[in-house]
């Protein structure tokens, strides 16, 4: 009887570990005028919940993360942002006189009210997204 119980009790520690993950892996590609934008910072705005974000390779390619590095985003509706990245080490030069720092994005794909792109993301689907962006 108590070799049944020490069983059952490694039984629902295990199980207790593998409960499912808030997030689900979500990738994709930004292009823009139909060529790689690498060093852009893609960042999925939800309707609700938290904001996920990556950066962009020299493929165009991202990753996202929300709660640690890789970890996706969590299932829902979002609005698509872009801005550029400048890596922690490597800050730009400000604008005199303040302003915005220099996109080489129109101004609507930083403003999570005007951008166009839009992603849902599904649990148990290839969250893979493309997006082409123009001047």
């Amino acid at each position: 009887m108590q070799r049944l119980v020490v069983v059952a009790a490694v039984a629902a520690l295990a199980t207790a570990g593998c409960s499912q993950s808030d997030t689900v892996a979500v990738t994709g590609t930004v292009t823009f005028n139909g060529q790689p934008a690498g060093q852009a910072e893609v960042m999925f705005n939800p309707k609700k919940g938290r904001l996920a974000t990556g950066v962009t390779d020299a493929s165009g390619h991202f990753s996202l993360s929300t709660a640690k590095p890789g970890d996706g985003a969590a299932p829902g509706e979002y609005v698509v942002t872009l801005a550029e990245y400048y890596p922690p080490d490597k800050p730009p030069a400000l604008p005199r006189g303040g302003g915005l720092l220099p996109s080489r994005f129109p101004s609507k794909y930083a403003d999570p009210a005007k951008s166009p792109l839009t992603a849902t993301v599904e649990r148990g689907k290839k969250n893979d997204f493309q997006f082409d962006v123009n001047p």
